[in-house]
């Protein structure tokens, strides 16, 4: 036995294996497609994504949420199919059979899934949930509420009804007058940016030039100056004067420039304001963590962020229009918890916070949480795409498993024993020969193709008729019971041929084609060189 003749059998043999591996690959995709396991494997892909893993409490709700992302257009549109003709007719069937086989199974399938789904479109879809800028919309207009009527209009209220400040009582009537339109015009700005029609920053400069104002018309009330008020010209209230000082203290408190005589004047608290009023994204999310429950209802613990929320409002009077502004954030944030389970908002509040480091939010403008909200629906895209490469590799070891399971059963039916092909290969020179001239002659003339065209140029090339020493005809059983003879239970040869077979078919015409094209060229680099006969030219 010299090294040709293993390498012919070695052909042989895998020219058969690559044969049956694309019959099996095509049965393989044909079950896939009718069945639509990528399409199912998705789907359960997803539902382990949001649930944080199998068999949590919060299955029945993230598979709800997961039929509803489904029903989204975004995702509906990405499975094309046919309206009518055949093919739609082929397309109800197919969905008739996989509804009917997913009846009892913990997918359910429409028929209509997408196999395949991008990044972006998961994100947007989940992200419509949420309902983010609106949320951040009304936590800011309940901030600039807030700093309004506590750090403004109180102040200046306390400050004109303060018994120390010895002011007359007409001068006290007047500003309690002028502090009340002034109370007026900024809860109109209030009004403006909390309806939109002005943006955060647009309001936060109208209110400090309404606080200028209110300063300015003050000053009118003061004396023109002291030595004016002693010589008895009473043109103004001199203690107005330390009333103007409180008004200027508590603005540079709230809308602080910097001044160049103390070399600061590059500060500007306009943004340490904006920071303030506008919430981060990270922020929002830990409160939508809120209540964790488990699945009896029980508190386990609350969210630090959402528990110092409840703690500043909360004790605040029922009528108070902040109590009513908070109460309608609160029931957005339960109804947005309601949507989602546990390990979704924590998931979230997590992604989040990854989002607005790589964000690296140092200055505060008015597109800051606009910008956040892209930076988190991209960290939802990278997990989401971190978590299908898993699943992908998940997929791709079940699909061995299903190709094994193809392939055996493909060698019992058509009876393609291992060990009885390659005794045949030994003994019958003339198939042996066959097999290997058909072999090289179809792949070398599919090497030429792309990678992905060179299985389909096979299929085109290979020579249908040509015999195989597999099947289940007299000829061929005949033969595998004399080689059986010498086993104690002859049945089990037949059955370790089958599971041989089995695994290399399992293996991939992928496989086997780079196989056979690497063994082809060994063995003709190792054949000597063709004498050219030479024939002597008559004289």
């Amino acid at each position: 036995m010299n090294i040709s003749f293993v390498l012919d059998v070695a052909i042989a043999l895998i020219f058969i294996y690559l044969i049956l591996s694309l019959l099996a690959s095509e049965i393989q995709e044909l079950l896939a497609t009718v069945l639509q396991w990528r399409a199912a494997h998705l789907k359960k892909s997803i539902e382990i994504l949001l649930t944080g893993g199998e068999g949590t409490k919060n299955d029945r709700q993230v598979k709800e949420i997961v039929q509803q992302l489904y029903d989204n257009p975004l995702i509906k549109n990405i499975s094309q199919e046919s309206k009518e003709g055949v093919e739609a007719w082929l397309r109800q069937l197919t969905r008739s059979i996989v509804i009917f086989g997913r009846k009892s199974h913990q997918i359910t399938l429409k028929g209509n899934e997408p196999s395949y789904m991008p990044s972006e479109t998961f994100a947007t879809t989940l992200l419509e949930r949420l309902n983010l800028p609106q949320l951040a919309q009304k936590m800011t207009a309940l901030n600039l509420q807030k700093m309004i009527k506590e750090e403004i209009i109180l102040k200046i209220e306390s400050y004109v009804s303060d018994g120390n400040l010895q002011i007359t009582e007409e001068t006290r009537y007047t500003l309690k007058n002028e502090a009340e339109g002034f109370k007026q015009r900024i809860n109109s700005i209030r009004a403006d940016f909390c309806h939109r029609k002005a943006t955060l920053l647009t309001s936060v400069n109208r209110l400090r030039d309404e606080l200028d104002s209110f300063i300015a018309i003050s000053q009118l009330l003061a004396p023109i100056s002291v030595q004016h008020y002693t010589h008895g010209e009473h043109t103004g209230d001199p203690q107005v004067a330390t009333f103007i000082t409180q008004l200027k203290s508590l603005k540079n408190a709230i809308f602080y420039q910097g001044n160049p005589s103390y070399h600061n004047d590059h500060y500007n608290s306009t943004d340490e304001l904006l920071r303030r009023l506008q919430p981060s994204l990270a922020q929002i999310l830990d409160l939508l963590v809120g209540e964790v429950k488990n699945k009896h209802s029980k508190l386990e613990r609350v969210n630090e962020a959402y528990k110092s929320f409840k703690e500043e409002f909360c004790n605040l009077d029922n009528n108070d229009d902040i109590y009513k502004a908070y109460q309608a954030i609160e029931q957005d944030i339960i109804n947005i918890r309601d949507r989602l389970p546990n390990s979704v908002r924590e998931s979230f509040a997590a992604l989040a916070r990854r989002a607005q480091v790589n964000l690296k939010r140092t200055q505060a403008h008015e597109q800051a949480i606009a910008e956040e909200i892209h930076q988190f629906q991209t960290e939802i895209q990278v997990w989401f795409d971190s978590s299908m490469e898993r699943a992908s590799g998940v997929y791709k070891r079940n699909a061995k498993g299903v190709a094994f399971a193809i392939g055996f059963l493909l060698a019992i039916i058509l009876n393609a024993d291992t060990f009885h092909i390659i005794s045949r290969l030994r003994t019958d020179s003339a198939l042996r020969d066959m097999l290997v001239k058909n072999g090289e002659l179809t792949t070398q003339a599919c090497l030429g193709s792309t990678n992905s065209g060179r299985l389909e140029c096979f299929r085109q090339e290979v020579n249908q008729t040509i015999p195989l020493p597999i099947g289940r005809d007299a000829t061929n059983l005949k033969q595998q019971a004399q080689e059986s003879e010498n086993w104690l239970f002859p049945p089990l040869r037949s059955f370790l041929g089958w599971v041989v077979s089995g695994l290399a078919i399992a293996m991939g015409a992928p496989f086997w084609f780079e196989l056979l094209g690497k063994i082809i060229n060994v063995r003709n680099s190792g054949k000597p060189p063709v004498k050219s006969s030479v024939h002597p030219s008559a004289e």
